[in-house]
Formats: C-alpha cells, structure tokens, sequence
C-alpha cells in the first residue's frame, strides 16, 4: 500500500520520512500511456513531492512541484495535498531512444542543468512558493536543496525508483532530517549511511521506516504518523472545460456553428471531458 510514514528517533530526536508511492505511480502511468523511462521519472517526482508534503497542516493543504528540464523530457509537475492524494505529468511520455535501452534509467532524461518551482498553496491562496536552479534536476538533488536551502533544515534524502522495458515496478524514498536539537554526531552517522549507499539499497527491499534502525545504528526508531497515499486527481468537468474561456470568443463561435463536441483534457491526471456545442454556448454567453 502505498504510504507517507513518520517515524523519530527519542534518542537523538533525528525525525525520519518513508515514503512508498508504487501504486499512485503506476496507474499515472497507465492513464498517460507513459513509455518506461517518463514512467520513471514521474514515479521519482511522486516520490519527492511525498516527502515534501509530510508537514501538510490541513487535508486540502497542496504542494506542487514543477520541473523544467534541459533533457529530453522536457520537465514534470507533480502535486501531493494533505489527504494523501498524488497526481502528475511529464511533458513528454514517450522517449524512444532512452525506452529501448537495456538499463531503465532517467539522469539522460533530466539532462543536466533545470529548474524547480515549489508552490505551497490553500485553496485561493499561496502560503509559500520557492524557485531554485538544479543542475541536474535529479530528484535527489531537489529535495536536498529544497530542504537544506530554502528551508533551512539540514536533511539526508534518498529517491529511489525501478522500471524495466514493461514499465514502472516500484518507487519509494527516505529522508532524515536533524532538528535544533538533534544530536548532532548522530545525524553526522545518519549522512553517512546516506553516502555508503545503505539507504539506497534499503530501499530497494522495502520502505520500513522500523528497517531503518539497522541502517543507522538507531534501534529507538518509532513510527509517529502513518498517512494513507493514492493517486488522486482534484479534475471536475467544470474545472476542465474552463481552459475553453481562454480560447478568442471567434473560435468558440465557431465551434457552436459547426456543432461537434470538443474533447478537453486534463494534464494531471489524463482524464477526458467532452464539451458538446451547448456547454460552449454556455460560455460565450457569460463572456464580457
């Protein structure tokens, strides 16, 4: 099941994040008809912005992060809100020269030099909002940057994902972070099993934030919150269908003279709405 989990340990009051996001990953990537590569890439984007959303105060708290990317994919957005819920894109879906490869993998997708946007918002209103220069925009080095810079919070992160050329197989991620109080040395020793890879290869078994313990040398690791996560998108007909108030009130008219209904989609989450000449006359009579 996939899951934010938030663990602490007392000792050392070092706080810890697991994430899994495998299944949110996986149907984003059936409804976008994503090739392996995008598929993974958007898995590992869940995955940051899960754990970027574990301070989310309120269930209709949201947290967007968009990527542009100098690689081939172009750039991702992808949203986590309070409740759990996860939705997202990658510019391009289909990478055909990366897809075919024998290794999975997206660091020549992301390219070498981007740059993020975070955006922390309630509904009508923005509480905070970043913009930084990753170079590359691997996930990794997002959250790290995030966390260690915008946030002023020193923080250890590990995304990590897995396809093969049938697709996604699994995502997840972990993060420690020392607060005002840690203990220090400790969290010198946590960075560390970061470095070695220990983490990495932990993750590739499981998310356990209990597992963990081992893996730092912290058998005191406690889960204090367990957060439900699923694919979720907040798209309605209406919310769709307004993109069509952008279009010149000309080509509106158009569209109801020639009385054939337009499919709108939504790019978050690959759902198709159908506006029929009656929905478009509806609204060019409440234009100005």
């Amino acid at each position: 099941m996939d899951q934010l989990v938030k663990a602490m340990s007392p000792e050392t009051q070092i706080r810890f994040a697991a994430v899994e996001v495998t299944m949110a990953a996986k149907a984003l990537e059936a409804r976008h008809l994503s090739g392996p590569t995008a598929a993974m890439a958007l898995a590992e984007g869940l995955v940051a912005i899960a754990l970027m959303s574990q301070d989310a105060a309120s269930d209709d708290e949201a947290l967007m992060l968009r990527v542009n990317a100098a690689g081939p994919i172009g750039g991702m957005m992808v949203e986590a809100i309070g409740c759990g819920g996860l939705r997202g894109f990658t510019n391009i879906k289909i990478l055909n020269d990366l897809d075919v490869l024998d290794t999975i993998a997206t660091d020549d997708a992301w390219g070498k030099s981007g740059s993020v946007q975070i955006l922390t918002s309630l509904p009508g209103k923005i509480l905070n909002q970043a913009s930084l220069n990753v170079n590359p925009p691997h996930m990794n080095f997002v959250l790290a940057r995030y966390f260690n810079h915008s946030m002023q919070v020193p923080t250890a992160c590990e995304v990590w994902a897995k396809a093969d050329s049938g697709g996604l197989i699994s995502a997840r991620g972990f993060m420690a972070q020392r607060m005002e109080d840690s203990d220090q040395n400790a969290f010198v020793r946590v960075l560390e099993a970061f470095e070695a890879g220990s983490v990495r290869e932990q993750l590739a078994t499981n998310a356990d934030a209990l597992a963990f313990g081992k893996v730092f040398g912290l058998p005191d690791i406690e889960v204090r919150e367990t957060r439900p996560l699923a694919f979720q998108c907040r798209c309605t007909k209406e919310r769709t269908l307004a993109v069509l108030k952008t279009l010149p009130r000309d080509e509106l008219e158009a569209i109801i003279t020639q009385g054939n209904p337009q499919n709108v989609t939504c790019h978050m989450c690959g759902n198709t709405y159908t506006a029929t000449p009656d929905d478009v006359r509806a609204i060019v009579a409440k234009l100005p």
